[in-house]
């Protein structure tokens, strides 16, 4: 019924996909969202990556001994004892899916000197079933996002690839899924798919619909990143997408629907909120939330993200004919208690031993950036004067440390630096090594000088603050609120948007910021960004690229490098922002990034 209204009406894509909402909501009968399949299945989660072959520390929530609530430091993930958790949890589960969802394929400097290629072979070890990509999965371009992921054969895609590169694009073993993004660059008429929307299996007699959604976010990364890709944006679009796949995949015969969505643990809860019943689970990638319980929401369908690299997620589900499906949820730590895969041991040895040799020598990791790699990731640069880590939204210590010494260096008003999640713990007064650097700063812009008045900055500080702070999750975008060096900042991050930059003051006199005042600023810029734009954000006057002592582009990386080897640092920094609404912030609070919903529809 539904297809025969699509054929006989003439609409854009997006209304089709409202119309198709709307039928769902309407022609959906309750029975369909009830399976009548019989049996146990469970669901093995794995998302963020982020190129972590090895273990590293990280910072992490737990309750400690006197039932307080503490975040503490250890050593997790690495893929070898990925890989033995994985066959442990086989081993106690048969029927069983391991899905890979998230930024995979980007993170440190074995993935970027490789274009991803180097952690594709210890990845497709683990036994994948399926899996989503990440924002950062499109961050090599998009010759090496269709040539890896859409199996794009023309002669263009491999012309342009043997341009870059003589090496070819390695690929994943597992279907891909990513049903929100299409190719505007095509030889068809209109745009069609990067990837499949859906996948339709069965394990164990249990057939499960799997629909896949990436992150949305790649175009304000980078205009490069997106060129020639178009992605679907807005809770009504995405409504849309879910019902219209879901209502297909029960018909179908899928007698479980799960969504597999790198689209944050607070855009999947909006979204679960407000589709109609028929999925049974979302699961969550990007956000790197560690959900100890599910969040339920008004559609019946269950929320959860398995944090990142150092956890793996455990859903599983049994089925009766009697009553309703039920869910358990376990979060799994990775860490020192478990042993060493040895297949995984040797691909990572061999992934990484280019990385570790005395004669390393790579150039350029892509288009437009110099920054060659020619000695071992091992190599010590410096010592840490502070615990760093970015596992704090507001308030992370690396990148106010980064934005700190920028300001330092160049003896500027202020400095900014962007809000990046992803991260290696070194803890005060260990060493930093390369690989610590490139595990931080794996993105190659270069720094700009420029001036922004007090009007402008305030502009792009609430901006900043409503990608973080929205009520609506489907403004968020990026990462955490980004790090400044030379300010004392008051946010209330209560308040609506535009309203919740309360004061600014420059930190060494705290003398206030007025609207009408010019500051200096020492930021990032990217190719191809447009005229007066900084760290993704407009309204800056007077751009001026900047040179490391060689007289060439300085990537922060570089930059950093150069302070710890040359510079005496200060651990103490100057600058802060402070939240006057004193929230209950992580780890006492369970989600790092505030989570908004109405009370009834969260059972946690």
């Amino acid at each position: 019924m539904v297809n025969f209204f699509l054929r006989s009406l003439s609409m854009t894509k997006l209304r089709k996909l409202f119309f198709v909402a709307v039928l769902a909501a309407v022609l959906v009968p309750q029975a369909m969202v009830v399976t009548a399949a019989e049996g146990r299945l469970t669901f093995i989660h794995l998302n963020d990556l982020h190129a972590h072959l090895v273990p590293h520390r990280d910072v992490v929530r737990q309750v400690v001994l006197d039932g307080t609530i503490a975040s503490i430091i250890e050593q997790r993930g690495g893929l070898a004892r990925t890989a033995t958790l994985i066959k442990q949890l086989r081993a106690e589960e048969p029927n069983s899916i391991l899905m890979n969802i998230g930024d995979t394929y980007y993170g440190g400097a074995e993935a970027l000197y490789s274009r991803g290629n180097a952690i594709i072979a210890p990845v497709n070890a683990l036994g994948i079933d399926i899996g989503v990509p990440g924002n950062w999965d499109f961050a090599y371009g998009p010759i090496v996002t269709r040539l890896r992921y859409a199996a794009d054969s023309s002669p263009f895609a491999h012309f342009v690839n043997n341009l870059l590169s003589n090496e070819p694009i390695a690929t994943p073993n597992y279907p891909v899924l990513a049903g929100n993004v299409s190719k505007t660059f095509s030889l068809m008429l209109e745009d069609e798919p990067l990837l499949p929307a859906t996948h339709l299996q069965s394990f164990g007699g249990i057939t499960v619909g799997f629909i896949g959604i990436t992150s949305d976010i790649v175009p304000r990364m980078s205009p490069v990143f997106a060129w020639g890709f178009s992605f679907l944006e807005g809770e009504k679009a995405y409504t849309a997408l879910v019902n219209e796949h879901a209502l297909k995949l029960r018909q179908a015969g899928a007698e479980l629907v799960v969504v597999m969505s790198e689209l944050g643990l607070h855009r999947d809860h909006q979204l679960a909120n407000v589709i109609a019943p028929g999925v049974d689970v979302f699961f969550s990638a990007h956000t790197h939330e560690a959900t100890t319980v599910p969040l339920s929401s008004r559609s019946g369908a269950l929320v959860v993200e398995a944090g990142n690299d150092g956890f793996l997620g455990k859903m599983t589900v049994t089925l009766s004919q009697s009553s309703a499906p039920k869910f358990e949820w376990q979060l799994l730590p990775i860490n020192e208690h478990i042993t060493k895969d040895p297949e995984l041991m040797e691909l990572v040895a061999v992934a990484r031993a280019p990385f570790l040799d005395s004669n390393v020598n790579f150039e350029h990791p892509m288009p437009f950036v110099d920054l060659p790699l020619t000695e071992s990731i091992e190599t010590v640069v410096g010592s840490a004067p502070a615990t760093l880590h970015r596992r704090s939204i507001i308030d992370s210590p690396f990148n106010h440390f980064l934005a700190d010494q920028m300001r330092r260096h160049y003896e500027t008003d202020l400095a900014l630096t962007p809000g990046f999640r992803f991260d290696a713990v070194v803890e005060a007064g260990d060493s930093l090594t390369l690989e610590h650097l490139y595990r931080y700063l794996p993105v190659p812009p270069t720094l700009a000088r420029a001036r922004i008045s007090g009007q402008n900055l305030k502009a792009v500080l609430e901006t900043e603050l409503t990608r973080v702070f929205s009520g609506d999750a489907f403004q968020h975008s990026g990462g955490w609120l980004m790090g400044v060096g030379g300010l004392n900042i008051d946010v209330d991050t209560s308040r609506g948007q535009n309203d919740r930059v309360i004061n600014m003051f420059h930190a060494d006199s705290g003398e206030k910021i007025g609207p009408a005042e010019l500051l200096s600023v020492v930021s990032c810029t990217r190719p191809f960004d447009d005229e007066g734009v900084l760290c993704s954000n407009h309204g800056f006057l007077d751009v001026e690229p900047l040179e490391d002592p060689a007289g060439k582009g300085w990537t922060p990386l570089e930059f950093l490098r150069y302070r710890l080897e040359s510079k005496p640092i200060l651990e103490k920094r100057i600058g802060q922002v402070k939240d006057l609404s004193n929230p209950t912030e992580w780890p006492v609070g369970k989600y790092m990034q505030p989570l908004h919903v109405a009370p009834e529809s969260v059972n946690d």
